[in-house]
């Protein structure tokens, strides 16, 4: 992790603490201790599902692309995957390349950077998909029940969600774009490194081109893929199902039945904000914002933030604890990994 990034994890942290001080220490603490541990343990179960349909949807694309890997290297892989996600402010997209890199290292075939990358955007392209729709359903309940923030985030949600879509097809179907796009990057980290790109520029675009051919051919054939594309999308919405339940199994283990469809609504209008966030994995600010728009829909706020602590505790610390761990066992950092594994 870099050192830059610490400082701004702390901020994100003392967010928290604020924001429990805020609802009430003693409340926060008491529900905490009453909650029971049979539904924190259904919650618990629901995000391990959600990872595990991830991992099976990302085990389609790679199968088809014709990269030979066991599914325990995939689970390894997405799990890496989320830690540097998490620990990546804004789109969080630091999850990709780690990802990457630890699938064309692992793999029984001869898989190139591109071939994966490919799968790896199918993955995350497709994953829009149910959101959309979910985001649509969500829309239609706070329109029923009239509640204004929630329907300007959904309404942002929407907006953010559509332009990053329209910006991944952009740059994996149209070759001369990506090719800009990535000669702007490499332009970029030859002003901040001048010596370690000195003289190598030519070889790294060559490598970049034929990555991008790869690319482009692998990506054209997941996306006509009828076969693939059924099963990957049952997967996708299998995942925000069992997100969706995580969320009503914390809720549960404090003794508040929380309708789905309410918790439908706080997800998805939460997604956007954790986006443009610039702590990393929004730190504070999802805790925040979801606690809020769970007050929007009455909800005491003790509750409201006691629920939100423990779901995040669930769906993000835990995934970027095993995450965490699995980069430093295997040495996974800045785009490497240890040859041994």
């Amino acid at each position: 992790m870099k050192k830059k990034r610490i400082p701004m994890i702390i901020i994100g942290v003392l967010l928290i603490f604020a924001l429990i001080w805020w609802a009430g220490i003693d409340e926060t603490m008491e529900i905490i201790a009453g909650a029971k541990i049979n539904y924190l343990l259904l919650a618990l179960t629901m995000q391990l599902f959600a990872t595990l349909a991830w991992a099976l949807r990302w085990q389609v694309f790679l199968k088809r692309a014709g990269v030979k890997i066991g599914f325990w290297s995939i689970m390894v892989a997405t799990f890496i995957g989320v830690f540097f996600n998490n620990i990546t402010p804004g789109a969080r997209a630091g999850g990709e390349p780690a990802r990457m890199v630890v699938v064309s290292k692992t793999s029984r075939s001869k898989s190139t950077y591109g071939q994966v990358f490919a799968t790896i955007m199918a993955d995350r392209i497709l994953d829009v998909i149910p959101v959309m729709v979910f985001t649509f359903i969500a829309f239609k309940y706070a329109l029923i029940l009239k509640i204004h923030i929630l329907l300007l985030v959904l309404s942002v949600s929407t907006v953010a969600l559509v332009s990053i879509l329209v910006i991944s097809i952009l740059l994996s179907f149209n070759e001369r774009l990506a090719m800009r796009f990535l000669k702007a990057i490499i332009l970029l980290l030859k002003r901040i490194f001048p010596k370690k790109f000195e003289g190598i520029e030519e070889k790294l675009e060559e490598k970049l081109k034929k990555s991008i051919f790869e690319f482009r051919k692998t990506l054209k054939e997941l996306s006509t893929d009828k076969s693939v594309l059924m099963k990957t999308l049952f997967y996708s919405f299998a995942l925000w199902v069992f997100m969706l339940l995580r969320t009503y199994f914390v809720f549960r283990s404090i003794d508040y039945p929380l309708e789905l469809y309410k918790i439908l609504m706080v997800q998805m209008a939460g997604i956007a904000l954790g986006m443009v966030s610039i702590l990393p994995g929004g730190i504070g600010i999802t805790e925040a914002v979801n606690s809020a728009l769970y007050l929007s829909l009455s909800i005491d706020k003790s509750l409201a933030v006691t629920a939100t602590v423990i779901d995040r505790f669930v769906s993000f610390w835990l995934p970027s604890i095993v995450g965490g761990a699995l980069s430093i066992y295997l040495g996974v950092k800045s785009g490497g990994i240890k040859e041994k594994y």
